[in-house]
């Protein structure tokens, strides 16, 4: 299922001596990123639906593969997280005290991660989603490519690349609507060439989120294994 994103870049003006080499072009989407950081200093939650795409390279003599899936996230500042997955098939991935609950109820499961080993993306969703209103210290901007601006279509994109290599991410793209700065939707890559795409719908800022969102109790009957034993 799914850093700190955005660098947030201000040149500081000083008049240079009549000697001085010209001063350097902004990076790419600096102003952007300056206004994203203050948009989204004032958000504190955010509930919206999405579509998501996983693209896997090939592995162990197998072809690439794709995988769809589609349902529900709500986040809330800094690292809270429900994502209830509608298709293929429902799941969910809950951010609690305790760690990370993944619950499968076809197979009546629930796993439950420490929060640095449930990497699956959800580091990453949770670097896109909190990290907005902090752009400046894990990350450069980069210019997007052709394809990259395809893909945005009328939104504004911002390219970002960890200062750190990071296994799970080398490359993100994030949309936003140009006038409200709402996100839209954002792409992931790791450092294989695996990428996942998000697009999200109905998105509503600071809503309303009920008492135990955030929280989860396994059923009786639930298969329950605990990964933070080992």
């Amino acid at each position: 299922m799914w850093p700190r994103l955005m660098c947030l870049l201000l040149l500081v003006c000083i008049l240079p001596p009549l000697s001085s080499a010209p001063a350097a072009e902004p990076a790419p989407g600096a102003e952007l990123a300056r206004r994203v950081q203050l948009r989204y200093q004032k958000v504190l939650a955010l509930s919206a639906r999405y579509q998501r795409t996983s693209r896997y390279l090939a592995t162990g003599g197998k072809g690439p593969r794709q995988v769809h899936a589609a349902g529900r996230l709500l986040w809330r500042r800094p690292l809270s997280l429900r994502m209830e997955q509608d298709q293929p098939r429902p799941e969910l991935v809950v951010t609690t005290p305790q760690g990370v609950w993944w619950v499968r109820p076809h197979r009546r499961r629930a796993d439950l991660y420490p929060l640095e080993q449930f990497t699956a993306g959800l580091r990453s969703l949770l670097d896109v989603l909190g990290g907005l209103a902090r752009v400046d210290e894990s990350f450069r901007l980069r210019e997007p490519t052709p394809g990259e601006r395809e893909l945005a279509g009328d939104n504004l994109v911002l390219v970002l690349q960890p200062r750190r290599r990071r296994a799970d991410l080398k490359r993100l793209v994030v949309w936003f609507q140009p006038q409200s700065l709402l996100l839209t939707g954002f792409r992931i890559v790791n450092l294989m060439g695996d990428q996942t795409d998000y697009r999200l719908s109905d998105l509503k800022v600071n809503p309303d989120l009920p008492p135990g969102t955030f929280s989860y109790q396994p059923p009786k009957d639930y298969r329950i294994r605990d990964h933070r034993l080992r």
